[in-house]
C-alpha cells in the first residue's frame, strides 16, 4: 500500500510515536510519504525576535496566518528546522528519510495568494503583500522514484511558485491531500491533538467514526476553527479519488493504526 501521513506543527503533537511506527511499517514494506506543520517552531522563532504573528479571517470563517516577506524567511526556517528534526528522529528508529525542499528539487509547485480579504469589525477588507499558496502541481513521479529506493519522502509546508522561483507557505493539510491525490494513495491520514471530528469540541466521547460526502454538510456543522480547513482537505483528497481519509490522535502509540482500526473519523465518497 501507499499512503499519506500528516503531523501537525502546533504544539501538543507528537513526532516520536509516528516516526517510530513509520520506521517498522516502512521496514515491512509499506510505502509513506510524511507531511509536516511547522507552526509551532514558527511562533517560537517569531517569538524570540520580536516578529508579531497576524492572525487573519477570511469571509468564510478560515483563520489563518499573514505571510508578509519577512514571515515568509522565517517559516522557510521553520520549516527547515523542525524538518530536519523529524528526519533526524526516523534516522534513530532505523528509517531512511529526506527532506523534501521545493526550492531546490522542485518537486511541489504552488500559485501566490498575493490578496487576502479579511473580516474585521463586520467588515470585509483587502489585505496585499502576502506570500502563502495553493497547491497548484506536485511531480508524483520524482517523489515516487524517492519512495521506490525506500526512502521515506518528508515534505514540509512548502510549494515553490513556478514565476517568483521562491517556496511559499502552504497549508499543510490541503498539501497531504493533494499529494495523496497525486501518488494515488490507498488512504491519507491527519493527525492532531484531538482524536477527530467530535459533535462536543472538548468530549472525546462525542467522535464521529464515520462519514461520507453525501453527508457533508452534516459533517461541516460540527466543525470549529481549525477542523474546518481539515474537513476542506478531507474533501479535496477524496474529490481527488483517495478512498479513506481519516483524522486522529497524533499523541497516540501507534498512531496510524490506532486510526485505521477505527479510533478516529474516517471519511469515505
Amino acid at each position: 500500500m501507499i499512503g499519506i501521513v500528516k503531523i501537525g506543527g502546533a504544539p501538543g503533537n507528537n513526532v516520536e510515536p509516528l516516526a517510530r511506527e513509520l520506521a517498522a511499517r516502512t521496514a515491512a514494506g509499506e510505502r509513506w510519504v510524511l507531511v509536516h506543520g511547522a507552526s509551532g517552531v514558527m511562533d517560537k522563532l517569531c517569538g524570540e525576535r520580536g516578529i508579531m504573528v497576524r492572525k487573519i479571517t477570511s469571509p468564510s470563517g478560515y483563520s489563518s496566518r499573514f505571510v508578509g516577506e519577512e514571515e515568509r524567511k522565517l517559516f522557510r526556517e521553520a520549516a527547515m528546522a523542525y524538518g530536519t528534526s523529524i528526519v533526524q528522529t526516523l534516522a534513530g528508529f532505523g528509517a531512511q528519510a529526506t527532506w523534501i525542499d521545493p526550492e531546490t528539487e522542485c518537486d511541489v509547485y504552488a500559485k501566490r495568494k498575493d490578496v487576502l480579504r479579511a473580516c474585521e469589525n463586520g467588515r470585509t477588507r483587502i489585505i496585499r503583500g502576502n506570500y502563502s499558496g495553493t497547491v497548484t502541481k506536485i511531480d508524483a513521479a520524482a517523489i515516487s522514484a524517492v519512495i521506490s529506493k525506500g526512502v521515506l519522502p518528508v515534505l514540509p509546508p512548502l510549494a515553490r511558485d513556478e514565476a517568483l522561483g521562491i517556496s511559499l507557505n502552504v497549508d499543510g493539510d490541503r498539501l497531504a491531500a493533494y499529494a495523496a491525490g497525486a501518488l494515488r494513495a490507498d488512504a491519507l491520514v491527519i493527525l492532531s491533538n484531538v482524536r477527530g471530528l467530535m459533535k462536543k469540541i472538548d468530549d472525546p466521547a462525542t467522535l464521529i467514526k464515520n462519514g461520507r460526502l453525501s453527508e457533508w454538510e452534516t459533517i461541516e456543522y460540527f466543525a470549529e476553527g481549525n477542523m474546518k480547513r481539515k474537513l476542506t482537505a478531507c474533501k479535496e483528497a477524496l474529490a481527488a479519488g483517495v478512498p479513506k481519509v481519516y483524522m486522529a490522535d497524533g499523541r497516540v502509540e501507534n498512531p496510524i493504526e490506532n486510526a485505521l482500526r477505527g479510533d478516529s473519523t474516517c471519511l469515505v465518497r
